[in-house]
């Protein structure tokens, strides 16, 4: 091999196709409620395949969920630097700074999110954090709204469900918070999210306040 051939600039090749597996990986495992598992498989994935965005977004969103908010915040932001149109990145951008307190940066950034995606995904938790985002400031009718927003979205997301009928509870509607909850665990009764809408209607008739996860 000449010298040239094996030179600083010589271009390495990134196995995409390998990294496909891990990327698919990561994104179960998140759905799972699973972060670091997903963050080690997120991890082998950009190993393979350095450049890859999705693995990036989705390494963020890993990072984020484990409350490594700087981490996440400087993975989402690079991933926004090459593609400003990755509504996923800038939903979970969102999610970051309001996490951080910054609640007006965060529902700018988190508009922009669902004003400007093409990725379904993204309209479905860019509404979900817009829910989380008023339930922070205790404008339980506008939490509401979002949390709604994004069942209509994704009718299976049992996340949604949790919240929505906690911020009903919040709001001192218990019957409408008992019914949602209760959709929710019907929609998958054997998910995380799932065991928590029952287990949040236990909380509720025993007298105490159902806990927040998001």
């Amino acid at each position: 091999m000449s010298q040239a051939a094996a030179g600083p600039n010589r271009q390495v090749r990134e196995d995409h196709l390998g990294a496909s597996t891990f990327i698919e990986k990561g994104w179960y495992l998140i759905a799972q409620g699973e972060y670091p598992a997903a963050e080690n498989a997120l991890g082998t994935a950009l190993g393979l395949a350095p450049s890859d965005l999705r693995a990036k977004s989705l390494l963020g969103w890993a990072v984020m969920r484990q409350g490594k908010y700087d981490d996440a915040m400087t993975i989402l932001n690079g991933v926004l630097s090459i593609d400003p149109a990755n509504g996923m990145a800038r939903a979970n951008l969102g999610y970051v700074q309001l996490r951080l307190g910054l609640v007006r940066e965060a529902e700018e950034t988190l508009r922009l999110a669902v004003q400007q995606s093409r990725d379904p995904k993204a309209a479905l938790y860019g509404n979900f954090y817009l829910g989380l985002l008023h339930s922070s400031v205790s404008d339980c009718a506008r939490a509401q709204d979002f949390f709604a927003k994004s069942i209509a979205l994704g009718p299976n997301f049992i996340e949604a469900y949790y919240e929505l009928g906690r911020a009903h509870w919040v709001g001192g509607d218990e019957a409408a918070a008992d019914r949602v909850w209760s959709e929710g665990n019907s929609a998958n009764r054997f998910s995380l999210w799932g065991r928590r809408c029952a287990e949040a209607m236990r909380v509720v008739r025993a007298g105490l306040e159902p806990h927040g996860f998001s």
